[in-house]
């Protein structure tokens, strides 16, 4: 390979195989993202009398490092939309209705609305696709930018 090659020339991102590869490992990912995230996503840590939601925010680091991560194994914004859009359907068997909403990601408690269900969702599914729209928005501001 000579300097002036681009390192990814020669990689195929667009046949079926490639992208059933790509889709099969936003799946994975995207199973074990659901997984940790519903189940960590209320646990917290009280620093000097503050409750701070680490559940929360381990959640947004490992779903933006399985973002990350699917792009750059891939170069391509395929899995990660897969990623994002699987994401909402997966979690959907955990919001299975209780007494005071869903069973993992309850509405209320003892009278207090519960808000961290609904932002580790949009965690979920919004990281990955902010994701792909600053992959996709970043190659044309450095055009602007020269």
């Amino acid at each position: 390979m000579t300097s002036a090659q681009h390192p990814r020339a020669g990689v195929d991102t667009t046949s079926l195989g490639a992208r059933l590869g790509q889709a099969a490992m936003a799946i994975v990912l995207a199973i074990v993202s659901v997984l940790l995230m519903v189940a960590t996503h209320r646990a917290e840590v009280t620093l000097a009398g503050i409750d701070l939601p680490a559940g929360l925010v381990l959640g947004a680091v490992l779903q933006v490092v399985i973002s990350v991560f699917l792009w750059a194994a891939t170069g391509t914004r395929f899995p990660l939309l897969v990623l994002g859009s699987l994401w909402g359907i997966l979690a959907t068997p955990f919001l299975g209705e209780g007494a005071g909403g869903g069973v993992l990601m309850p509405a209320e408690i003892a009278g207090q609305a519960q808000f961290s269900g609904w932002i580790v969702q949009g965690l979920g599914v919004g990281i990955p696709f902010l994701t792909a729209l600053v992959i996709t928005l970043a190659p044309r501001s450095r055009r602007r930018a020269r």
